[in-house]
């Protein structure tokens, strides 16, 4: 407010000073130097920045959507919303009785399956196979006997001592007894092979197969078992102890808070100074600034203004970030090295044109100049200025040319005696 005040009694000072006055004051009153403040025109590194309005928010692939992958009932939920995990923690438990006794069935199923194995591989015993090499013989005495009791039968059936029908009968249990005895050879013949190799690898893939569904139910009992996938912060628990759930569900949404995404909307004007990596400053009220760098500049414009969504990656290992709150981002463009700059206050605008007010042998003349980038404390000078020239700051603005000043020092504004 003093400032205005001071900017005010100038305004007054200037009327009387460099505007003629009245004829009662006299014409040493007409040409009373006016008090401003100066700083000069200087060749510098100028870094410039861009500020912006954003919008903080969690990294969208460090966010994760939690879903059963079997149905079942809630058993118990192990922790509240809000909690932080880690990767591999529990956050459901489903009713896992059923698949308990699944996964029993299945590993009974594969112990069988293996004894199967088993004994194929090691083939028949030897007191089997001696078994059926018996039995071989005693269905060749038998084939043996049948054949002699038939042959004896043959002239008695010439003679007319029996009838058709016994030799008949006679000659049927001779078949039999030959085709018995040729079974049992044959059954000798693969007991003393060994083990039939296709017999042995349907066993082997019966195996597999009863493995395969064993792996199945374990792994639908570890999946009772619901877990975070990464570190993070519960931020939405949906479901309570006793629900039904169905496969697919959604039950709880698990974020990565360590850091956070400020995301901004980018002018395309400044997309060939703003690039991945750049550097900027985060502010938001009550929580300080905070250093990060542009993760992502968007690869499509937004079709009303031309801006293009960018991402400002900030690490937040206190969980101090929230995603939503609102916040300042300052981007940090190229440097300009050998920039001639004046301070903001020294540029004024006169009818669209950017102007400063020189002082030259204490007298104040209106330059127009030509601006190029501007940062919160300088403006940079493209034409109009020399370096080493002296511009004045407070007090200066619209002084008609050749109107005597008095250069004061700063933050003395208004308080030094004119000569």
């Amino acid at each position: 407010m003093k400032r205005w005040w001071n900017i005010a009694a100038l305004a007054l000072a200037l009327v009387a000073g460099c505007s003629g006055g009245s004829a009662a004051d006299g014409e040493a009153e007409e040409h009373a130097p006016v008090d401003v403040t100066a700083a000069t025109v200087e060749a510098t590194t100028l870094r410039p920045s861009l500020d912006l309005v954003g919008t903080l928010m969690a990294a969208p692939e460090r966010t994760v959507e939690l879903s059963p992958q079997v149905g079942g009932f809630v058993s118990r939920v192990c922790l509240e919303e809000g909690a932080t995990v880690h990767a591999g923690a529990p956050i459901v438990q489903l009713d896992s009785r059923l698949i308990e006794a699944d996964v029993n069935k299945a590993a009974a199923a594969v112990d069988e399956a293996k004894a199967n194995v088993a004994m194929l591989e090691k083939g028949p015993l030897r007191a089997e196979v001696e078994a059926v090499r018996q039995d071989a013989r005693n269905a060749a005495a038998t084939a043996d006997a049948r054949r002699a009791k038939l042959k004896a039968l043959a002239p008695m059936h010439e003679r007319g001592e029996i009838a058709d029908v016994q030799l008949e009968m006679a000659k049927s249990a001779v078949e039999e007894a030959e085709a018995t005895s040729q079974a049992s050879a044959q059954r000798l013949k693969v007991s003393e092979a060994g083990t039939r190799p296709e017999m042995l690898e349907r066993a082997r893939a019966q195996l597999k197969s009863a493995e395969s569904d064993l792996a199945l139910q374990k792994l639908n009992l570890d999946l009772c078992t619901i877990t975070s996938p990464i570190d993070g912060v519960v931020t939405q628990l949906l479901v309570r102890q006793g629900m039904s759930l169905e496969k697919l569900t959604k039950l709880a949404t698990v974020v990565d808070l360590s850091f956070v995404y400020a995301r901004v909307r980018l002018p395309a004007a400044y997309l060939a100074q703003v690039g991945e990596g750049a550097a900027a400053t985060v502010s938001l009220d009550g929580a300080g600034e905070h250093s990060g760098k542009v993760a992502r500049v968007g690869k499509v414009a937004d079709e009303s203004t031309g801006d293009v969504e960018t991402l400002v990656r900030v690490e937040n290992p206190d969980g101090a970030l929230r995603p939503g709150l609102a916040c300042r981002v300052s981007l940090t463009l190229p440097e300009l090295p050998d920039a001639l700059v004046v301070p903001t206050a020294a540029v004024a605008d006169h009818n669209g044109e950017a102007v400063v007010t020189v002082i030259r042998d204490n007298k104040a003349y209106q330059a127009v100049v030509k601006t190029g980038v501007r940062t919160r404390d300088h403006v940079q000078i493209l034409e109009g200025l020399n370096a080493g020239e002296t511009v004045a700051l407070e007090g200066g603005y619209a002084l008609p040319d050749e109107c005597p000043v008095h250069v004061v020092t700063p933050g003395k504004f208004g308080e030094s005696e004119k000569p």
